[in-house]
């Protein structure tokens, strides 16, 4: 008992001294606070909040806490639609003036439009005048576009007059086809109505086209009743638009109202402009509609127009139609084209195609598309592919179309493989005509040729010599 009253007292007297003489009873308490005092951060790292003590009054560095310093922040990126638009009409001119010989880029013009988009704001009539010398002198059409859409929006009528007397035709036809745009989405009647006093020629039929376009969105019996009270180009203009927008919404009455067109050109025009755009949607049922029209050439018309966009579309799907069974009444005018739209894509794939027809004319059609295409892309390789041909006919075929291609940029080594064809008639044909062509850019170098060649028959020799 003596000796645990004796330790306890021992402990007691040497708290008390060790906390006189600044010294801590526990280790770990003494780092945390060494840590508080060189680098609070320390007691945040630790998961405490440091609490800084009060400093000696007669340490100089322990007066006010050190800074830390703080990477300057950056100013915001500026935004100059934000800022172009609260600038004055007076502010906005100063700044285009002072753009006047700046080097063109994409930059510069970005700014030019804003600016001339805030003065269409504040007086639409001064910005349209600016913009249409600035595109008689090279400049973006666009600024005309937004200057004169928004005078169009006001008056009209005046916009529409003042645009028809503009001594540049570019300038002139794009604020005349902007106002009426414009115009015509609010007021396509009265918009059609001011065509006649526009200028004869493109001015009237970018009118037209403009108001065609809103016309028939809106109201589409007055749009065709209007449209079939035009003639010539105007009628063309606004027909092929009529349909380019019906179309896409009901493509079976647009077909109906086409061939109740009196003018056959219209019926001509319009089915063509139908047919591309159906097929683009929806090709089984463009082409089923095709089999249904009555009008042979019409149809032709059709079908022709139909396959040349899906071909282009969709080369390997628009043969294995032309493949199919429905098809085969329209193979024969068809299948050169598909041949050659492919052929531009994939020239191996497409050769592999045209050799697979059994019918001997179509695989010559399409032998004789594929040679001519991949000529143009890659003679080398169109070569070598004409030298893997073994049937005779066919590589005759692909031989006569490649040298009349070749003829174009290189008469001399076209008329050498022009010889090459076994067929004697489609052989001297050939040669005929690319001697010919070639007499008229180079004629000494196509007589020399004709001379020294030993693979032309005399009685040749003579007719190309003459």
């Amino acid at each position: 008992m003596k000796k645990t009253l004796f330790f306890l007292l021992f402990c007691g007297l040497g708290f008390c001294a060790g906390y006189l003489a600044g010294i801590p009873f526990s280790k770990t308490s003494a780092s945390i606070v060494s840590g508080m005092q060189g680098n609070p951060e320390n007691v945040e790292n630790l998961g405490h909040k440091a609490i800084p003590l009060t400093p000696q009054k007669d340490t100089p560095e322990a007066k006010r806490p050190a800074k830390v310093s703080q990477p300057p922040r950056s100013a915001p990126p500026s935004n100059p639609a934000n800022e172009i638009a609260k600038l004055s009409l007076p502010e906005v001119q100063a700044r285009l003036q002072a753009m006047d010989g700046m080097v063109v880029s994409a930059d510069t013009e970005e700014m030019e439009q804003l600016l001339v988009n805030r003065w269409s704001k504040l007086d639409p009539i001064g910005a349209s005048q600016f913009a249409a010398d600035a595109v008689a002198q090279g400049g973006n059409p666009r600024l005309l576009q937004t200057a004169s859409a928004a005078w169009a929006k006001t008056d009209p009528a005046g916009a529409a007059q003042w645009a028809a007397n503009l001594d540049s035709p570019l300038a002139r036809d794009t604020a005349i086809g902007q106002i009426f745009n414009t115009w015509s989405s609010t007021d396509p009647m009265l918009a059609s109505g001011a065509i006649n006093a526009l200028p004869l020629g493109s001015a009237q039929t970018v009118a037209t086209t403009a108001v065609a376009k809103n016309f028939i969105k809106g109201n589409p019996d007055a749009a065709l009743n209007w449209a079939e009270g035009l003639t010539g180009p105007l009628q063309v203009a606004a027909t092929r638009e009529i349909v380019n927008n019906w179309s896409v919404a009901d493509p079976g009455a647009t077909a109906a109202w086409i061939l109740q067109q009196p003018s056959q050109q219209t019926r001509n025009e319009a089915m063509r402009q139908l047919a591309g755009n159906w097929v683009a949607r929806d090709p089984g049922t463009a082409f089923d509609y095709a089999q249904s029209i009555s009008d042979p050439s019409l149809r032709t018309e059709f079908m022709q127009s139909a396959m040349q966009r899906f071909s282009s579309m969709d080369p390997l799907a628009a043969a294995n139609w032309l493949s199919s069974e429905p098809a085969r009444p329209h193979a024969d005018a068809l299948v050169g084209g598909v041949s050659s739209r492919w052929a531009a894509f994939d020239p191996g794939a497409a050769s592999n195609w045209a050799a697979s027809f059994a019918n001997p004319a179509l695989r010559n059609q399409a032998i004789y598309a594929v040679s001519t295409s991949w000529a143009q892309s890659n003679p080398a390789a169109a070569a070598q592919w004409i030298g893997s041909i073994g049937e005779a006919k066919s590589r005759d075929t692909a031989t006569a179309a490649f040298s009349i291609q070749m003829a174009k940029s290189d008469p001399a080594n076209a008329a050498q493989w022009a010889t090459r064809i076994s067929d004697p008639a489609r052989r001297s044909s050939s040669i005929q005509r690319i001697v010919g062509d070639w007499k008229k850019t180079d004629p000494n170098a196509a007589r020399l040729f004709v001379q020294s060649s030993n693979a032309l028959p005399a009685d040749l020799k003579q007719r190309l010599l003459r």
